[in-house]
């Protein structure tokens, strides 16, 4: 029992070393890990014996929606480690295009060429909206009132009928123990390691520099060595410049991009968080408040807030799921995100989109990433990309987040995401056009620059359900 004085009693649990403040998550511990022959009915069997087994075979293509939290649950999925030293264990079926990412990466970095020029107009968006230059040299294969055709439109299939990913409420006898499968190589885990937790703890390296401001003053800047500001609107203009393009439309530019720190693991849902609070803070939008300060919550500390949410019955059946996160690396997803959210009373609606019948869920999440950017804007605006106030989308498939920024249709019908992924660092020459706020630039190969970014339908295609959330804009 825990202790009734103020000082909360340690307990300890009696068949492991596991200590534990909260006499629940203690009880779930024993029920999960100790249950009398070994069979707690806390745990999915096969979820369990996947997280057991060293090397479990491939999964398949067939997978299914769990309706209580929203988690794709395939079969059993082996993970490899990162050829390219990131940290990182990859489901042995995505490794292919994990590395291609990376191959992405060193091309932007290396092989890239940006040009810049006194001879564009540096405002943010002059600069986005005069490209007929680049319209005029747009070969496209469709008609000429594509340019003006509402983005939504461009899909010839009805979005799917979607309701809240999740229950808030769910009868907890119901829910089960999740695997390795959905939480990831570190599913059991009771405690990350001592190294790790100071690395979180510590937070990320910061500078300050002198910097010419624009009234010609010198004025100090501090810059996050993992967090890119003003990266928006650098994306945007290479969708101005890629001829492949033919319209875009991004979100608001105060969202910033966060990667993950070298050798820290899988904690993409965590820094995904972390971008959305950017866009909370930084655009005012509902909710500001809880984040006043300079710095963002560590994932030490987004942690504690999800304990928190589900310890006021927000989703609460994540912690049942998860066997509770706190100093774990276990995968966490929309549902840990929206509880933290709604909990700080952030309104932050939830969708899923699944494969039914003839329609993918590919199609219908993307009516509803269009639907999103495009509503507000003008019917008759043609222009090529379009910078919006609308808030960016925390975005999830099985065993991976992301946080959607913008999307794009291409001349030849097909459309596809941009997205920040925390997996990945923008390009070096990308970082330092968004942290100067240099827009004035060209480059013979957009294409290159964006393709870290871009998430088409040859990648997506490829999953059979996604989550979306998305929060408000300021009012």
């Amino acid at each position: 029992m825990a202790s009734t004085s103020d000082k909360v009693e340690t307990l300890e649990c009696p068949f492991c070393d596991y200590k534990e403040k909260n006499d629940y998550q203690m009880l779930l511990h024993v029920e999960v890990f100790h249950s009398e022959g070994g069979d707690s009915p806390f745990a999915v069997k096969d979820g369990m014996e996947a997280a057991r087994q060293s090397h479990a075979p491939k999964r398949t293509d067939s997978s299914s929606s769990n309706p209580r939290s929203g988690r794709s649950t395939p079969s059993r999925i082996e993970f490899v480690q990162c050829p390219y030293q990131c940290g990182e264990q990859i489901p042995a079926d995505d490794l292919q295009f994990h590395t291609d990412f990376h191959i992405a990466e060193d091309m932007a970095n290396h092989d890239a060429v940006i040009n810049v020029s006194n001879n564009f107009s540096t405002d943010i968006s002059n600069a986005l909206r005069n490209h007929d230059e680049v319209l005029s040299q747009v070969q496209s294969p469709v008609k000429e009132n594509r340019w003006i055709s509402s983005l939504k439109d461009m899909f010839s299939t009805p979005i799917l009928k979607t309701g809240p990913t999740f229950n808030t409420k769910t009868n907890i006898g119901e829910v089960r123990r999740l695997g390795k499968t959905e939480l990831g190589p570190f599913a059991n885990e009771k405690r990350m390691p001592s190294s790790l937790i100071r690395l979180l703890e510590d937070g990320v390296k910061t500078t300050v520099s002198n910097k010419i401001g624009h009234d010609g003053k010198i004025v100090k800047v501090e810059v996050i060595s993992n967090e890119t500001p003003n990266l928006v609107p650098v994306l945007a203009r290479l969708s101005v410049l890629d001829k492949k393009v033919a319209r875009a439309f991004y979100c608001n530019p105060f969202v910033r991009h966060v990667a993950k720190l070298p050798q820290e693991g899988g904690f993409c849902g965590y820094r995904n968080i972390q971008m959305l609070i950017s866009y909370i803070r930084d655009a005012a939008a509902p909710g500001h408040e809880h984040f006043d300060n300079k710095r963002l919550p560590s994932i030490i500390r987004l942690q504690d807030m999800i304990e928190s949410a589900w310890d006021q019955g927000y989703n609460s059946a994540g912690r049942i799921e998860t066997g509770g996160i706190r100093w774990t690396r276990k995968y966490i997803g929309t549902p840990e995100a929206q509880a933290l959210l709604l909990s700080l009373g952030i309104p932050a609606e939830a969708q899923a989109f699944s494969s039914k019948d003839k329609t993918e869920a590919y199609t219908a999440m993307m009516h509803a990433v269009c639907k999103h950017f495009e509503d507000g804007t003008e019917p008759s605006n043609t222009d090529k990309v379009v910078i919006t106030d609308k808030p960016p989308l925390f975005f999830q498939h099985q065993g991976h987040s992301m946080t959607v920024v913008g999307v794009e249709v291409y001349t030849d019908g097909r459309a596809g995401l941009v997205v920040f992924d925390p997996m990945y660092n923008p390009a070096k020459q990308l970082k330092h056009l968004a942290l100067n706020n240099k827009l004035a630039f060209s480059t013979p190969t957009p294409g290159r620059l964006l393709k870290a970014h871009r998430r088409d339908d040859k990648y997506l295609s490829r999953y059979k359900a996604f989550e979306i959330i998305k929060v408000n804009g300021p009012v």
